[in-house]
């Protein structure tokens, strides 16, 4: 599939600056083209995802509290880091409660 790993890491990006917490089913379906399965690009935003968690740009979130991406297997969303979101350290300190449907 013709996406360019700079074109993840920007929607990845953009998408967890927009939303509390996003799937990476979202951002799949975002950047596959017409037509294509988007699940192929599974991997990929994984593999972007956990670039930008060791840059300190994001977070992992299962069952609404912040995990490690090592190791990490199934149902998970992705999220701005806490020091990346500007708001009150309060707020910021608690992801998943902001999400309507708690993550």
């Amino acid at each position: 599939m013709g996406v360019a790993d700079s074109s993840i890491q920007s929607e990845i990006l953009s998408q967890i600056g927009a939303k509390p917490s996003v799937a990476p089913r979202d951002i799949a379906q975002a950047l596959a083209p017409e037509g294509s399965d988007w699940r192929k690009l599974l991997p990929r935003i994984r593999r972007e995802a956990n670039g930008l968690h060791s840059s300190g740009k994001l977070v992992f979130i299962r069952k609404k509290k912040v995990v490690p991406p090592e190791g990490l297997k199934g149902v998970f969303r992705l999220a701005a880091a806490p020091e990346t979101i500007p708001s009150t350290s309060a707020a910021s300190a608690d992801i998943a409660s902001d999400h309507p449907k708690g993550l």
